[in-house]
């Protein structure tokens, strides 16, 4: 019997989560429950923006800026799952982003890097032949995203208190926003999205419980 992507998907957010809910018991780390909910979120939301940076990967090469926007984007997953883990209050963010940055860089550089061009076996679920941002202005901004999504994520957690719901709302949110390519929906654009809708809905759910 072959389970529908969309169940998939909401089970591994569950299994994100339950890694996050272990992480908390070892370490009794505050707000377990709100970072459980980020860990979901963070899942659902980022699984479009990953599938297709890599579905648009083209050649291993680094010369090939679509290979730089994948590490980018296994980077930030990374990074923030593992802020979401290990996380143990606003003030040991400074000692604790350091080393999930180099870390998270090197993890997303290895696997963009190192894996093959073969085609993505989920890219019959993407309209890739009408990416998001058309023409070539549209790939400029594709390929120079992440660092304004980096830039938008700093001057928004500068300009607001760093809260654990502020930062990784902004976090998710502004990152994996725009994917490359949008799904096919053959005529159910709820079901096709529903996942990353869901996601979205957490986030919400999230930030107006913790305002």
């Amino acid at each position: 019997m072959k389970i529908h992507q969309n169940y998939v998907a909401l089970m591994a957010a569950l299994g994100y989560a339950l890694l996050v809910l272990f992480a908390n018991i070892f370490l009794q780390s505050p707000a377990g429950l709100l970072r459980m909910g980020f860990t979901i979120a963070l899942f659902l939301v980022s699984r479009d923006a990953l599938a297709t940076a890599n579905i648009a990967k083209g050649p291993r090469s680094i010369t090939n800026p679509a290979r730089w926007n994948l590490a980018f984007y296994f980077a930030l997953f990374f990074a923030t799952f593992m802020l979401l883990a290990l996380w143990r209050g606003v003030d040991g963010l400074a000692g604790l982003l350091p080393a999930v940055v180099v870390g998270s860089s090197l993890f997303g550089l290895l696997l963009a890097f190192l894996s093959e061009g073969k085609p993505h076996p989920y890219a019959h679920h993407f309209q890739t032949e009408k990416p998001m941002l058309l023409g070539k202005a549209g790939l400029v901004l594709y390929y120079i995203a992440p660092v304004i999504k980096l830039l938008a994520i700093w001057l928004l957690i500068k300009t607001n208190p760093v809260t654990p719901t502020y930062f990784f709302f902004f976090i998710i949110v502004i990152g994996f926003a725009f994917p490359r390519y949008a799904r096919v929906t053959n005529g159910n654009f709820l079901w096709a999205n529903l996942p990353t809708l869901i996601g979205y809905l957490v986030l919400v759910l999230l930030i107006g419980f913790n305002l």
